[in-house]
């Protein structure tokens, strides 16, 4: 018995240092690394694509050529008709017989819709962020809302006010805690981008939607969540009605 059990840890230690000659042994399984690899690469392509339709580098009816798109990146068309596929699947793009992918078009009654949504998305996420987080996260932006803001403003100098809606927005969001919110916001946002953008141009929108803001952020620093998430949905509709108003000049 002695002699077997001794063959055997002899036979054991043979195999080890096998595996250590040939790099087996504790060696990393590197074969999910291309998979990863095309995974992260779609995502960048996606991101990219995304971004191009929402700030209209590629406006509404232009046609996605799957070639073009696979030489540009340098990926497959099967990798294309995949992030293509996923651009569909947001409301990005529609496939149209004998034509392929087509960025899609937002009609008046579809926006409207959209900002009816976003009312009560944003205002939920208002709400649980004041209940969420600490008062005083919200006191850099009652400072960068305040008098300076206000007289750029008054000179036509939006761009600060713009930056700081969408630095308050990814605050919010992040103490909202509500992936799901999150997720369903972000494809509202993608779809309506440079609407929202326009709207924020129309003449006295933006000093307006400072003000308002300034009530909201106040609730919120004061940990009223009822209150915050009102004004918030005060806001998205305001910005509503003010589309409504001056559709002409945006659409």
């Amino acid at each position: 018995m002695a002699k077997k059990n001794v063959q055997g840890a002899a036979a054991m230690a043979d195999q080890g240092r096998q595996s250590a000659d040939d790099g087996s042994a504790g060696a990393p399984d590197v074969s999910a690394r291309p998979e990863r690899n095309r995974k992260e690469r779609a995502e960048e392509i996606l991101h990219t694509l995304r971004g191009r339709i929402a700030n209209h580098e590629l406006p509404p009816g232009t046609r996605l050529q799957e070639v073009e798109l696979a030489e540009e990146f340098d990926v497959s068309r099967a990798a294309v008709r995949e992030i293509l596929g996923a651009l569909e699947q947001r409301g990005l793009v529609n496939r149209v017989p004998n034509r392929g992918a087509v960025v899609a078009r937002l009609d008046i009654e579809e926006i409207y819709e959209i900002f009816d949504v976003r009312e009560a998305l944003e205002g939920l996420c208002v709400r649980l962020a004041t209940q969420n987080a600490p008062p005083q996260t919200w006191d850099p932006f009652l400072e960068r809302f305040g008098d300076e803001m206000a007289e750029a403003i008054a000179k036509g100098e939006v761009e600060p006010y713009i930056d700081t809606l969408e630095d308050l927005r990814r605050e919010t969001v992040r103490w909202a805690g509500n992936s799901h919110a999150t997720h369903f916001l972000d494809l509202l946002l993608e779809k309506t981008h440079l609407i929202k953008l326009r709207v924020m141009l129309l003449p006295g929108r933006a000093a307006a939607g400072r003000e308002m803001h300034v009530e909201m952020l106040r609730h919120m620093r004061a940990g009223d969540a009822a209150a915050a998430e009102a004004a918030k949905k005060r806001i998205i509709r305001s910005a509503r009605d003010w589309l409504e108003r001056y559709r002409s000049f945006v659409m």
